[in-house]
């Protein structure tokens, strides 16, 4: 397991099940502060009329996706001065995207981070994105490099 904070949210990642070079990433998002929510996973890479960024959880190198993600939230949508469409975002708290991956070789690996935190009275935070993690797979299993 490893985490970090950044910009009002700390994300944790773990890797879970892994067997047979597969297993499932599990990364939670907790925004520092009561009152903020997190965008949507479907949200498109620029956000609505530039409103938010999705919360995105992608390997690179060594690991690759192998399913579906999920998210343990429902996605409810809220409107936002100025913008013309409803806005998909989670709700307050913590916002917890599992995703299936594999090792495709013994090797250096990277997952790439991205969110952006939100309050209704309190404003944005300042997003972050494709903030690299990096985790190492091996015979041993995958394990994640110091913070």
């Amino acid at each position: 397991m490893t985490e970090f904070n950044e910009n009002g949210v700390t994300v944790r990642l773990s890797v879970t099940d892994w067997e047979s070079a597969a297993g499932t990433l599990v990364t939670t998002f907790t925004p520092d502060d009561a009152g903020f929510h997190l965008y949507s996973t479907a949200l498109p890479a620029q956000g609505v009329d530039g409103v938010g960024r999705p919360t995105q959880v992608r390997p690179v190198g060594a690991v690759a996706t192998a399913g579906e993600m999920t998210v343990d939230k429902p996605v409810k949508t809220i409107r936002v001065p100025g913008v013309r469409s409803a806005v998909p975002v989670y709700p307050d708290g913590p916002v917890t995207v599992t995703l299936p991956i594999r090792a495709t070789a013994a090797g250096e690996a990277k997952v790439l981070i991205g969110y952006a935190s939100c309050s209704s009275t309190e404003g944005c935070t300042i997003p972050v994105a494709d903030r690299a993690v990096g985790l190492r797979t091996g015979e041993d299993g995958v394990s994640f490099d110091a913070p």
